[in-house]
């Protein structure tokens, strides 16, 4: 068995030198996202590239159900990042690419309404936060003029 060890090596460091150095993550990090163990460890394991300002709108605590809370879950946080890209495809036009982002958005506004309707079978009060938890396409555009 000790025998094999020096190969496992020889093989990981052989991969290594064919990953693709494209994208923010690999290979560099690939340590720091093994050791992942939390949101938290998550977060720092992607500073500075432009994941962590996706994942810094992510909550740290998961104290309430989702129709209770108004902070963002992971899942919120990357379907209202996936509609925003969406939206801009589908708006670029010209491209073979908007038919996929249209479809896309229409999958996103079925997840909406079935969200809504698990919110009316369960009965939830209309006053508690988990009745904005819809994601809304084509407003990733809203923000962008504050402060101008």
């Amino acid at each position: 068995m000790v025998g094999g060890m020096p190969n496992s090596v020889n093989r990981e460091m052989e991969r290594r030198k064919y990953i693709s150095k494209v994208g923010y993550l690999y290979p560099e990090r690939d340590e720091k996202l093994r050791n992942v163990s939390d949101i938290r460890s998550l977060v720092q394991a992607v500073e500075s590239t432009p994941y962590e300002k996706i994942l810094s709108a992510v909550a740290m605590n998961d104290d309430r159900n989702e129709a209770e809370s108004n902070e963002a879950t992971i899942d919120d946080v990357m379907l209202a990042e996936a509609s925003r890209r969406y939206s801009m495809a589908f708006e670029g036009g010209f491209h073979v690419g908007c038919f996929f982002a249209y479809l896309k958005l229409k999958e996103q506004e079925i997840k909406n309404v079935t969200w809504l309707a698990e919110l009316v079978q369960m009965q939830v009060s209309r006053n508690l936060p988990g009745w904005n938890k819809y994601i809304s396409p084509f407003m990733y555009h809203v923000n962008d003029n504050i402060g101008k």
